[in-house]
């Protein structure tokens, strides 16, 4: 048993939820799958809708993850009444299409969720916290037919994406399009079979993945991934 101090919030619109019922305010998240792959045991889920005409997200449930098994979520609910006003910035967030989202950590901290779920979540919680890195290929091998390309770090708010392309200013304005927070090239370089190094780098750092190719890497993380490969000057892009 543990306290329920959660490690990252995200929001999930009522109506995309499929869940089955069970026993002392538990239920089981079988959907959207996308949604489930983004949980880990621990983590903070707000339940919440939009209101476009007032421009807030209301809440009615609070949950807490207990358990991530076989492409389903174990979770531990507790109801609620309550209404966050977004800054004009994070209220494209709540009106995307995507029904979810994580939230960032100063909007954790404006919002107090760390608090408000330590008030609906007080008793010890059982949590099943699985230890991924065993699911982790230790295999990942050079490609038979190596492609030449480059692998790239482009910065945000949110983290650090890692990601291969082999037009990096065509990819990056792509992001700048399709993305709703500013980014930037921290690093790029190119590598003779760069699916086997950017597959190599997610295994790397397949313990402080974010969410798909996001990662929270630190300095010393960024520093040694750039020096490997043929490094070319961001300048320019």
């Amino acid at each position: 048993m543990t306290e329920a101090k959660i490690s990252k919030f995200l929001r999930i619109d009522p109506a995309a939820v499929v869940e089955s019922q069970s026993e002392r305010g538990e239920s089981t998240i079988t959907g959207p799958a996308d949604f489930i792959r983004s949980l880990r045991a621990k983590y903070g889920i707000l339940e919440a809708s939009w209101d476009d005409l007032l421009q807030l997200g209301h809440a009615t449930r609070y949950g807490v993850v207990l358990a991530i098994r076989e492409g389903q979520a174990r979770v531990k609910w507790s109801p609620t009444d309550v209404s966050y006003r977004p800054n004009p910035s994070g209220r494209r967030w709540w009106k995307q299409t995507k029904p979810f989202f994580s939230f960032a950590p100063d909007v954790v901290d404006r919002y107090m969720l760390s608090a408000t779920f330590a008030e609906h979540f007080p008793e010890d919680l059982s949590f099943e916290v699985v230890d991924r890195s065993s699911s982790i290929p230790s295999d990942i091998r050079p490609s038979n037919i190596p492609t030449g390309g480059y692998v790239y770090l482009i910065r945000s708010q949110y983290g650090v994406k890692i990601g291969k392309s082999v037009n990096v200013r065509s990819r990056t304005r792509l992001f700048e399009v399709k993305l709703p927070f500013p980014i930037s090239v921290e690093h790029y370089a190119w590598f003779d079979d760069y699916s086997y190094a950017e597959r190599d780098l997610h295994r790397k750092y397949h313990a402080k993945r974010l969410e798909g190719e996001w990662f929270n890497l630190s300095k010393e993380d960024v520093a040694y991934i750039k020096t490997l490969g043929k490094s070319v000057r961001v300048a320019g892009l």
